[in-house]
């Protein structure tokens, strides 16, 4: 009886062992195993150049990411595209030619994927034309031997747009068609260079264009105009003085804002700025420099810049002229 009792208590520990050990073997891991496939992935939008998809949430498990995958013009080339943890995403920038498919996954906190969904498909449809691009700045230049007028602007937030036509004319109430058309671009700027005059008004309206050729309503009309360069008259080029109270230069042919500067050299050093504005023109304008302190026996330079459109890209500017400071001569 004795041996039957304590055959039976062995018996009992190992299953309860045997049940314990089992139990430990097959305890899931949290994270450890394969998350669902997204379920319900579904189209919600396809138009202008984009193409939005939509899925439910997952929630067999949190800490859930997404991971969209892409093919074009077939269901048999999927490639990864993006990741993202919301329920939906957005590809934009697309061509209106091409269908584009998408499958997705889901992966968990332990870096365990998914199988791929089911395929959904698209093809966007251009309906829309986009936004006028916005803040256009202008600013002639005579910088070099090639008179240029550049022009630059925010974009559209369409993400199908291919590029912008530049529309110009010499007066203000002008179309934006075919007749005014000077170029198109793919970047938010443009630096106009053809068969322009100085002192000539050039007036500038911007169109955005998208992937299926429709065109945008046109911006406000943005000018400017090319001024000739001032002329540098007193202090003359390599002459020394023995007092300064005043420059003298001879004004652009229409009226303009200045700023003459005295330097230490033409690259940095600058000693002091005069900033005016003046409606003279094609004559000399004379600015007091009474306060004016220069190191004695110190050369410098000086320069005059004229400015329209723009308060710090210069339209036109003169020559550098050099000068010796010497007061005991």
């Amino acid at each position: 009886m004795w041996l039957r009792y304590k055959i039976v208590v062995v018996g009992l520990a190992a299953i309860l062992v045997t049940s314990c050990t089992r139990d430990q073997i097959t305890q899931p891991i949290p994270g450890n195993t394969l998350p669902d496939i997204p379920a319900n992935l579904q189209v919600f939008g396809a138009q202008d150049g984009a193409i939005g998809i939509e899925w439910d949430k997952n929630t067999d498990a949190s800490q859930i990411t997404y991971k969209i995958y892409r093919s074009i013009n077939n269901a048999n080339n999927f490639k990864y595209l993006a990741s993202t943890t919301s329920t939906y995403f957005v590809d934009d920038s697309l061509e209106y030619d091409s269908t584009y498919y998408y499958r997705i996954s889901a992966v968990n906190s332990a870096g365990m994927e998914s199988a791929l969904s089911d395929y959904v498909s698209a093809k966007p449809i251009n309906l829309y034309p986009p936004l006028p691009p916005t803040l256009v700045h202008i600013n002639a230049r005579n910088w070099t031997n090639t008179p240029q007028i550049f022009i630059s602007w925010d974009p559209p937030i369409d993400t199908d747009v291919k590029g912008y036509n530049i529309y110009r004319s010499t007066a203000d109430n002008f179309d934006a068609d075919s007749a005014h058309l000077v170029a198109f671009t793919k970047t938010s700027s443009y630096t106009d260079t053809k068969n322009l005059s100085l002192l000539t008004t050039y007036y500038y309206k911007i169109c955005a264009v998208d992937k299926g050729n429709l065109k945008s309503t046109p911006t406000y009309i943005a000018s400017d105009l090319i001024l000739n360069s001032p002329s540098l008259i007193f202090p003359a080029d390599n002459s020394t003085l023995t007092q300064l109270t005043k420059f003298r230069f001879m004004a652009a042919s229409k009226p303009a804002k200045y700023k003459l500067v005295i330097q230490t050299n033409i690259v940095y050093g600058v000693v002091q700025e005069f900033n005016f504005s003046s409606d003279q023109v094609d004559q000399v304008i004379t600015v007091d420099a009474s306060g004016l302190s220069l190191d004695p026996f110190r050369s410098y330079v000086w320069r005059v810049y004229t400015y329209t459109s723009s308060d710090t890209d210069p339209n036109s500017f003169s020559d550098y002229f050099s000068f010796t400071y010497n007061p005991n001569q």
